[in-house]
C-alpha cells in the first residue's frame, strides 16, 4: 500500500467532508463522515483516476457511516476496461477489474481470480450450429459423443432401466467452461409408455420426466435444459462436460444440442 500523500502536479488530492482521498496514495480518514468530492467533480480533480501499479485505500468506516459513498444519477464508478492478458494472475482479496468484454473480475481467496458475466444468470449462453449428438439408430455414427452405457442400447432401442452418458463434444473457447446445455431430445420407436430422463453426470438421477410418452408407435420430442457433470472417460481426459439419459421403457433415443451455457473457468 502506498501512503505518499505529497502533493504534486500529476497528483492531486481533494479534501471535502474530512477525508483526504487521492490516487496512488494512501486514504486517511479524519472524521467520521463518507468521502466525497463537490457535486460533478471528480475525486481526483481535473485528472483521470488512474494510479498504475500503486494502490488507493480506504480505510475506517462501517456500513451506518461508510468512509466512501457513492450516490447520483450518472455513473458514480467507472472501470476502465484491461486485456485479459494484463490483469495479474493472482489479485488481492477485493481488487476489482473489467474486461474489455465487460466481464467483472473480482480478488478472491488466496489471491485467485472470479469471473462475474455481465450477462443472464451471471453466466453465458451461446447457441451453437445445431449439432446432432446421438441417434440411437445409429449408434456408431455418434459413439465418439458416448462416454458409457453403449450396451444397453438393442436394436436401435435404448432398453428399459439403461442409462446412457453423453458427452456436448466441444467448448467454443478454453477460457469457458460449460455447465449446461439446451438439449432438444426425440423418442421414437416407443414399445409402451415411458419415461426420459436428462440430469448431469454425476449426480444422483432425479425422479422427473424429461420427455414422456403414453404408448407404441410414437414419435415425441422436447427442448431440455440440462445441467452438466464431470465424467472421467480415462486419466488424460478426467473431466469431461457430460450428462446422463436414462429411460423407463424402450425407446430410440435422438439428442441435438443448440445452446451452450457457459461461465469461465
Amino acid at each position: 500500500m502506498n501512503t505518499d500523500e505529497t502533493p504534486s502536479t500529476n497528483r492531486r488530492t481533494v479534501i471535502r467532508a474530512g477525508v483526504a482521498v487521492g490516487v496512488g496514495v494512501g486514504a486517511t480518514a479524519l472524521a467520521g463522515t463518507p468521502a466525497e468530492a463537490a457535486p460533478g467533480a471528480p475525486v481526483i480533480g481535473g485528472q483521470l483516476n488512474d494510479a498504475g501499479e500503486a494502490e488507493t485505500v480506504l480505510v475506517g468506516g462501517s456500513s451506518a457511516n461508510p468512509t466512501l459513498a457513492l450516490a447520483g444519477t450518472d455513473p458514480m464508478l467507472r472501470l476502465f476496461p484491461t486485456p485479459d492478458d494484463a490483469i495479474p494472475a493472482e489479485l488481492p482479496t477485493g481488487s476489482l477489474a473489467v474486461t474489455p468484454t465487460a466481464e467483472l473480475v473480482v480478488g478472491g481467496r488466496d489471491g485467485r481470480r472470479a469471473y462475474v458475466n455481465t450477462s443472464r444468470w451471471a453466466n453465458r449462453i451461446v447457441a451453437v450450429p445445431p449439432v446432432r449428438l446421438l441417434d440411437t439408430r445409429a449408434l456408431a455414427s455418434y459413439s465418439a459423443n458416448v462416454l458409457a452405457g453403449a450396451d444397453g442400447v438393442v436394436s436401435g432401442r435404448l432398453q428399459a432401466g439403461r442409462t446412457l452418458y453423453l458427452t456436448v463434444g466441444f467448448v467454443p473457447a478454453s477460457r469457458y467452461e460449460p455447465i449446461g446445455a439446451y438439449l432438444n431430445i426425440t423418442v421414437a420407436n416407443t414399445v409402451s409408455g415411458g419415461v426420459l430422463t436428462a440430469f448431469a453426470a454425476g449426480a444422483a438421477r432425479p425422479d422427473t420426466s424429461s420427455v414422456n410418452w403414453w404408448g407404441p408407435n410414437q414419435i415425441l420430442s422436447n427442448l431440455v435444459e440440462v445441467p452438466l457433470g464431470s465424467y472421467e472417460r480415462d486419466a488424460a481426459d478426467p473431466d469431461t462436460a457430460a450428462f446422463a439419459l436414462h429411460v423407463r421403457a424402450a425407446a430410440s433415443v435422438v439428442v441435438d444440442v443448440s445452446a451452450l451455457i457457459l461461465t469461465r473457468r
